[in-house]
């Protein structure tokens, strides 16, 4: 989705109307597989291969890759070329970057951000 988004990005060359489609995506794959009940907004809930999802699409929105505020051109370029060169773990990575925790009693440990 991310490589779709840059893609879209580059050809069209409008920044708002990428982060809208992405939004219509994102809702419509809510839409399809999340199960709510009717009038009760805390019963929202995605399948477990879907619970990261959401938050990728939190980061990709604020990434460099799609946000060209405070970024040169040819730092927008290439990032944006980083990204559809990179394969899909290094490409999640710099969209969303690891958080370690440490501590001095134990050795450090990668967080999870889940909801």
């Amino acid at each position: 989705m991310a490589r779709i988004a840059v893609n879209r990005n580059e050809t069209d060359n409008d920044g708002p109307d990428v982060l809208r489609w992405l939004d219509r995506m994102l809702i419509r794959l809510c839409q399809k597989f999340g199960d709510f009940q009717k009038e009760d907004a805390n019963s929202f809930k995605f399948p477990d291969n879907f619970t990261l999802y959401p938050q990728f699409m939190f980061h990709l929105r604020r990434s460099m890759f799609l946000q060209v505020f405070n970024n040169s051109p040819d730092e927008t370029a290439y990032y944006r070329h980083k990204l559809m060169k990179e394969d899909v773990s290094n490409s999640m990575i710099m969209i969303q970057p690891y958080l370690y925790s440490y501590s001095f009693n134990g050795p450090q440990s990668r967080c999870y951000w889940i909801q």
